[in-house]
Formats: structure tokens, sequence, C-alpha cells
């Protein structure tokens, strides 16, 4: 009897445990279920975090933008007393220097800016090349040195109204040579200065037919080249040739390449558009009053007449 009562406790057991079993079992599969819901958002968690940084980062960088649209360049010109610009001074009759000062077209345009703004103008002479990130890193507020504004260069700074107009890049070459088309100078080695658009305009047209040597400095550097023989052609702004074969009777212009466009504009910092519009004005009126002609005609004139 004992025997038989416990065997049936011990069934019974067995079949409440078997029923506790099938009853707990959809409450295990939802406990799965979300368990695998918060691995899931668990593993989501760093991709989270990497958005949120990703977006603080986006945010940075747009509070960085809006502020050159909002910052007063001009305020802040006249409150330091000078106009700080950058040129490159080897490309006379723009900008050279004599007996230690700057001098030539640009200079004098730049002069206008800083009267214009009531301050003081302070040179800053550096490559060429080197110009873009000066305006971009703040070292200098404005860039003149006959910089012709392409759309490459448009994409990091903004320019002024132009203040001449280009016929194309001069193809100097000694006297005697026979260099009269872009087809002689393959083969041949041809110079150009460094960051310019003579030089992109050789890359562009001469790569793999002819030798570009790239050079900091036009004058007296690449000037000296061609005389020693050391290239067969040097590519200049069109102005500059002039003024080199008048100055060099040695020389001569072969003829021109990459047709008349924009020749130069002063470049500012993106979102100085209140310095842009006194530049501009300037631009303006010194054309308008037929003062810019003067100013190219006298500088011309003075350098070629240079010993």
């Amino acid at each position: 009897m004992e025997t038989k009562v416990i065997a049936a406790i011990v069934i019974a057991l067995i079949i409440g445990v078997f029923i506790g079993y099938v009853i707990n079992i959809p409450k295990i599969q939802q406990l799965e279920a979300e368990l695998k819901e918060l691995e899931k958002a668990a593993g989501i968690v760093p991709e989270l975090k990497k958005q949120i940084e990703n977006l603080k980062s986006e945010n940075e960088e747009l509070k960085s933008k809006l502020a050159k649209y909002t910052k007063s360049y001009v305020e802040e010109i006249k409150k330091r007393g000078k106009l700080i610009v950058g040129t490159s001074a080897d490309w006379p009759p723009f900008e050279y220097i004599e007996d230690g000062n700057y001098m030539g077209i640009d200079i004098r345009i730049a002069q206008k800016i800083a009267e214009k703004l009531g301050v003081e103008l302070e040179i800053k002479d550096m490559k060429f090349a080197a110009l873009i990130e000066a305006l971009k890193t703040g070292m200098v507020d404005m860039v003149i040195a006959d910089m012709t504004p392409t759309a490459e260069r448009e994409k990091v700074v903004d320019f002024s109204v132009p203040y001449y107009f280009s016929k194309g890049h001069a193809v100097l070459v000694l006297k005697e040579s026979a260099i009269d088309s872009v087809e002689d100078l393959y083969g041949k080695k041809v110079g150009v200065q460094l960051g310019t658009t003579q030089e992109e305009w050789a890359k562009e047209n001469l790569k793999g037919k002819a030798e570009i040597v790239s050079y900091n400095k036009v004058y007296p550097e690449m000037v000296m080249v061609l005389m020693r023989g050391d290239v067969s052609a040097i590519l200049v702004g069109d102005i500059v040739g002039g003024v080199l074969t008048s100055k060099f009777p040695e020389l001569k212009i072969a003829f021109y390449v990459g047709g008349s466009s924009v020749g130069a504009a002063v470049a500012v910092a993106e979102g100085a558009e209140d310095l842009k519009y006194v530049i501009n004005s300037v631009i303006q009126e010194l054309i308008e009053t037929g003062e810019m002609d003067k100013i190219f005609e006298e500088e011309i004139a003075k350098w070629m007449i240079k010993e």
C-alpha cells in the first residue's frame, strides 16, 4: 500500500513538473526573444555612438563655415589698423622688389584698397604656390598677385571682379628660335612658374610631349634659364611677356596659347563679403575714372626702362 502511494506521488510530481515545463515554454521563448533583441540593441550602440560623433563633427564644421559669413572682416582689419596682403614679388610689372620696396601694378591697387579702408598696407611676400593656403589659414587678408580666378581656386577662396583681361599665355623664346607653334614645343624643355595657370595649361596640353620644368620665380630665374638655353621656351602672362621682351631684346613672344580670358582678380577668404565689396568698389572706381589704365601704363613703362 505504501509503495503504491509513493509511486502515485512520484508520478504526480513528474506530471506536475512536465505540466510546469510545458506551461513555461512560451515564457522561455519570450525571454529568449527578448534576450536576442537586447543583444541586437547592444550591437547597435557602438554604431549609434559613431553616428552621434559624426553629427557633432558636422555640426562643428557647419558652425565654422557659418562663422566665416557672419564675422566682419572689414571691422577686424580696421581694428588692427593694417591690411595684410599676400603677393609673390617676382612678376614684374605686377609685383617686384626695388631697393627693398615692393613695387608694381598690384601693389598700387592694394595701396588704393588700404586707403579706402583707412588703414596701413602690409605686404607679405611668398612663393606663388603658397598664397591660397596663406589666405585660407588667415595669414593674409587678401591676395593680389596677377592671379586668375579659376574654377579650382574658387572651390576654396572667393574673388573680386577682374581688374584686367588677358589675351592668353605668352610663349617666350630666344629671338633666333624657330619655335612658332605648340607642336614645335614637343620634345623640348618648357619652363613655367609653380602654381600658375601657365603651369596648369602646360600640364594639360604638353604632358608626355614636352618636358615641363616648374620654377618658383619668373624673374630672374625663368628668364635666366631661357637665356642660357636650359629651356627652349617659358610660359608667362601676356602683359609680363610683353614687358620682358621689351626689356630683353634677345627674347620674343613666339605665340599665345590658352585663348583670351579673365586676366586677374583679388582673392579673399570664403565669406569675406564685406571686404570683397570694398575691393570691388575700388576696382570699379579705378576702371571708371581711367586710373586703372594709367597705373598699368605707368608701371609697364617704368619697369621697361630699368637697367
